[in-house]
């Protein structure tokens, strides 16, 4: 199909986004400049203004940043491209541009209340923007500030691939060059409080369903995921056409299974498939909007299923996803032996793929190191102030409560510290209460500032460990091996199952958690948007080297850090394998792991993790009400 069929009825549907996005389809070095003239004649000869304004900021948006130039075409043309969409810009009508420009910055701002990367954006643009010009300034101040970011430079210059940790603000941070998207139940909410219009699309979808609104109770569920789903179709449309360009090799969105039926492998399958399934249909619909025509819906969803490692059913649910050409992002995972098991468990799955001639996507094994580093310091603090005795423990921690504001639950230290010391309350143990009853239990101020400072690098730890045993140099090639001898595939399929898989660090809480951790190959980043308005502002610090974190990933810390962390008995489940695993990896592969303990989970205890049953109680709790509020918003629908 013509870059220009079908513009008009597009339009009308407001695919603004799918018009824009035509040039990156089919790319054709040379003749970006011609493509784009003959675009701008059919968006601008329509009769919708708001519409042809819209269009041409997100035609501009593709120039702007490094959209164009990711699916082949050079710099010079992007520049080029983006002349004429200037030029088109200057010829609509001031007020009506400037009211999409508007539209694009109040867009901007809303994500996670403007604490944000793009709410950051939003707030430099708006004061270069020019009345006389709101649609060029605006593409002209957006260039500059990306631009001169460092996620820009970190993706440019191959630091590290990024990805977005919201529902939300993603088609801003496709131009930075971010490649990753994650959701789950807490974040489909947000979604739906932040974007008045999902709640309109989905009674839409709820009237389409007798049986939905004759007893949404009893239909929750099925609500509750095409609710979710929902929130990720402007994602999945966002990345569609790059994901195209790459074959699924990257630009996927993660969507969260079902978190009550987690230990339930079978009915989580069954989920993935059919949630697999609509996603199918809603792309092919997209994709003609993109101008693919009988193309359409060739290519399978750009989607990967969260699979929560709260079970060892997980197990079974990342084999068989990969082995059916799903991807799969496993979440609630805190721990070496969880993400080493289940990223074996996803290289088996995708063996088993490309045998059968399926798929082999890119995928992910998320690295919740946050949420683990929160874990070690709520149990570091409950020990302290056990530690201090009855009295004098319980004395300094109504002292804390009634700093911090907790909901004091009375009892016992015991009962009183988790509630009390919870991150969101205690985000640091260099606190005056907490040193007090330090020192009261015969600790010094110093030990306690120094293993916050070890707790912070904890999740770090962590992350390297699983990403040297399966992406060091030495070791890469080992795998590859091992997957042609174990399953009888080629060497070229080998090489890329090993270079499919991306460790995800995510949850993080401090701007090094990401710069103590930056990878090339196999590795990244998903952010929450305050993470990387942070992580921009530390780099404009006086002395900020972004070189000094050249491959972190495979760095490391003084070795006093572990050794103390080691006193920590969750740290030594978190940071060791299991005796199985140092087997198979030695025996098997031909790691060398000789020198590492053993004291890591079996899959039957990652239930009983206490991460994993905070976050997993968090997650079933969110789903909980979201699905509650799916099932108002179904009564409403007559």
């Amino acid at each position: 199909m013509a870059i220009t069929g079908g513009v008009s009825e597009a339009l009308a549907a407001g695919q603004s986004l799918a018009v824009a996005d035509r040039v990156l389809i089919d790319p054709d070095p040379g003749s970006l400049v011609s493509r784009v003239d003959e675009l701008i004649g059919a968006v601008t000869g329509d009769r919708n203004a708001e519409e042809v304004c819209r269009t041409l900021i997100r035609l501009g948006m593709n120039f702007a940043g490094r959209d164009a130039e990711i699916v082949g075409y050079g710099a010079d043309e992007a520049e080029s491209a983006l002349d004429k969409v200037l030029a088109a810009a200057t010829g609509t009508d001031a007020g009506t541009m400037k009211g999409i420009v508007d539209e694009f910055l109040v867009d901007m701002k809303s994500v996670n209340a403007q604490d944000s990367l793009s709410g950051l954006l939003a707030e430099r643009i708006e004061a270069q923007l020019d009345a006389g010009d709101p649609g060029g300034s605006f593409l002209k101040a957006l260039k500059a500030e990306m631009r001169s970011g460092v996620y820009w430079q970190m993706i440019d210059e191959n630091y590290c691939k990024f990805g977005n940790d919201f529902a939300r603000g993603l088609e801003y941070l496709r131009h930075y060059g971010f490649c990753q998207v994650s959701t789950n139940p807490v974040l489909a909410a947000k979604a739906f409080d932040e974007d008045p219009g999902l709640t309109e699309t989905l009674k839409e979808e709820i009237a389409g369903h007798s049986n939905w609104k004759a007893n949404p109770e009893a239909h929750a569920d099925e609500i509750a995921m095409a609710a979710t789903l929902i929130a990720l179709w402007p994602n999945l449309s966002i990345f569609r056409p790059l994901a195209i360009h790459t074959s699924l090799k990257d630009y996927m969105v993660s969507f969260q299974l079902n978190p009550n039926i987690a230990d339930r492998a079978d009915e989580s399958i069954e989920d993935a498939r059919n949630a697999f399934q609509v996603a199918g249909d809603f792309i092919s619909n997209y994709d003609k909007a993109l101008g693919l025509g009988e193309r359409s819906g060739a290519l399978a969803p750009n989607l990967v299923f969260k699979v929560a490692a709260s079970h060892d059913a997980a197990r079974k649910i990342t084999s068989v996803l990969n082995s059916d050409g799903i991807g799969s992002n496993n979440t609630v995972v805190y721990t070496v032996a969880q993400e080493v098991q289940l990223i074996i468990d996803a290289f088996e799955g995708k063996a088993e793929a490309a045998k059968a001639g399926k798929d082999v996507v890119r995928t992910y094994e998320t690295n919740m190191g946050g949420r683990f580093a929160s874990h070690l310091r709520e149990v570091e603090a409950e020990r302290i102030f056990t530690a201090a005795g009855d009295a004098k423990g319980g004395e300094l921690l109504s002292a804390l409560a009634a700093d911090n504001g907790a909901d004091d639950p009375g009892g016992s230290i015991v009962d009183r510290a988790p509630v009390i010391c919870a991150f969101k309350l205690l985000p640091s143990l260099d606190n005056p209460h907490v040193i007090a009853a330090a020192e009261a239990a015969g600790q010094s101020a110093e030990s306690v500032k120094v293993i916050e400072e070890d707790i912070k690098r904890s999740g770090t730890l962590v992350a390297r460990r699983v990403y040297w045993v399966f992406f060091a140099p030495e070791n890469r090639p080992k795998w590859v091996s091992y997957l042609q001898k174990a399953h009888g595939i080629s060497e070229e399929q080998a090489m890329w199952i090993v270079g499919s898989m991306d460790v995800l660090p995510a949850s993080k809480r401090i701007p090094a958690d990401t710069l103590d951790a930056l990878g090339e190959q196999n590795f990244t980043h998903t952010e929450f948007p305050n993470h990387q308005r942070a992580v921009q502002m530390v780099s404009e610090e006086d002395g900020f080297n972004l070189a000094d974190y050249r491959e972190s990933i495979l760095d490391t810390f003084d070795p006093g850090v572990s050794q103390r962390l080691y006193e920590l008995p969750d740290y030594q489940r978190g940071y060791d394998l299991t005796p199985e695993l140092k087997s198979f990896l030695e025996n098997e592969v031909g790691i060398d792991v000789g020198s590492w303990q053993t004291r890591g989970m079996q899959p039957a205890e990652w239930p009983d993790f206490g991460s994993v049953q905070k976050t997993g109680s968090e997650f079933r709790a969110a789903y909980d009400a979201f699905a509650s509020q799916c099932v108002s918003i179904a009564k409403e629908v007559s």
